[in-house]
């Protein structure tokens, strides 16, 4: 199996564990990407308040420019700590995990 097959198996996982938690009318909110800084401050990163959404997630029915968006955005940004000093949050954790799974070789 090679790496595109994983990946996507991986992300095809991803979408069925979200569209299965979905289902329950407690669930997380699910939106777009965080791509500002908080206060202006271009060396680190913002939470994440809403869960990875649709765009990010549905493999072939994803949107490609949102889910390239998210991958250059942690890319570049990983690393940083969070502007407000705080640890990860959930819905941070989720999008690094889903990062994670995308780039994995």
């Amino acid at each position: 199996m090679n790496s595109l097959t994983r990946s996507l198996s991986a992300l095809a996982l991803v979408v069925t564990a979200q569209t299965l938690t979905a289902c329950s009318a407690s669930g997380p909110a699910t939106g777009a990407l965080n791509t500002t800084h908080d206060r202006g401050q271009t060396h680190c990163r913002t939470h994440q308040h809403l869960m990875p959404g649709h765009d990010y997630t549905a493999g072939k029915n994803g949107k490609t420019l949102a889910v390239l968006e998210m991958m250059k955005y942690y890319t570049a940004e990983a690393d940083f700590p969070f502007c407000d000093g705080k640890p990860a949050t959930t819905q941070d954790a989720a999008w690094s995990h889903l990062y994670n799974d995308l780039a994995r070789p």
